[in-house]
């Protein structure tokens, strides 16, 4: 086994790094690296365990981006006397629209 095939498993398997980070380390292409690990035992194991944490990453970020948009929406829609006027006058003018003409 070379040298940068331990450096490459212990990276992978033990630190998490991506493939790209550890071409970077390395000094070896990202396709050797990743060739290499795809015949490790361990490598589906790992895998599904990176599937599995991005899963929950991209929930929480949905999450806080939900709570942003919900955040915008109140601000947007907030009811004051001007924003009621206006509505008001709005409707006002719909209605003698269709009464008159």
């Amino acid at each position: 086994m070379k040298e940068w095939q331990k450096e490459a498993e212990g990276y992978f398997f033990r630190h998490h790094l991506k493939v790209g980070e550890i071409a970077e380390l390395t000094g070896v292409s990202r396709q050797s690296i990743s060739e290499y690990l795809k015949g490790c035992l361990d490598y589906e194991k790992e895998k599904k365990r990176r599937k599995a944490e991005s899963k929950i990453r991209r929930r929480e970020y949905k999450t806080q981006k939900q709570r942003a948009y919900r955040e915008e929406a109140t601000v947007s829609m907030l009811v004051t006397g001007e924003s009621l006027r206006r509505e008001h006058d709005i409707a006002a003018v719909i209605l003698s629209r269709e009464k008159y003409y």
